[in-house]
């Protein structure tokens, strides 16, 4: 009995030595701040939602009823940025479609686009922000030195214990 409460206590010392939250013990983790892979502009009102995503000389929209999350179709897209200005083509299933060269270059593009589908009419504006570099996507928390000596350790002991118990088993047969 003893040396089954030895062989449990061993494994599962370090689950228990993570059981606990709430302290404050230095050096806390990182936070990573998340990036999209491309850059785009996101907005919505009472009738519409629309994202726009820059990429290839190209600006394409996707525009969504807000109730319901269904695509948009067969409406007509316009969307100024300053002195510009032009209309969408439709793509299909809710995508519309506009050369936008001037979009990638980095910078700030306050955009209005106006959206008339059947009897629906809706003025949505949004900013687009293009960054220097859009190319780095990273997510979550980085875990801190300290977090990784202590993992460290913990394995280091487990090994350390299992290498133990399995010597005494040998030396006991």
């Amino acid at each position: 009995m003893t040396r089954k409460f030895l062989i449990l206590s061993i494994l599962l010392l370090p689950i228990l030595s993570f059981a606990h939250g709430g302290e404050d013990h230095g050096e806390s983790t990182k936070q990573v701040g998340v990036t999209y892979a491309a850059p785009r502009a996101e907005a919505h009102t009472d009738l519409f939602e629309l994202v726009a995503i820059p990429q290839n000389g190209l600006l394409t929209i996707y525009v969504d009823h807000f109730a319901n999350n269904q695509p948009v179709n067969d409406a007509k897209v316009e969307v100024e940025s300053g002195n510009w200005k032009a209309v969408a083509s439709a793509a299909g299933h809710g995508t519309y479609r506009v050369a936008a060269p001037q979009f990638a270059t980095p910078g700030n593009y306050p955009l209005v686009f106006t959206v008339t589908a059947g009897d629906l009419a809706d003025l949505i504006e949004t900013t687009l922000i293009v960054e220097e570099s859009s190319q780095a996507t990273v997510l979550g928390n980085l875990p801190s030195r300290s977090g990784w000596w202590w993992i460290s350790a913990s394995l280091a002991v487990l090994i350390v214990g299992t290498a133990v118990l399995l010597k005494r088993f040998k030396s006991a047969q």
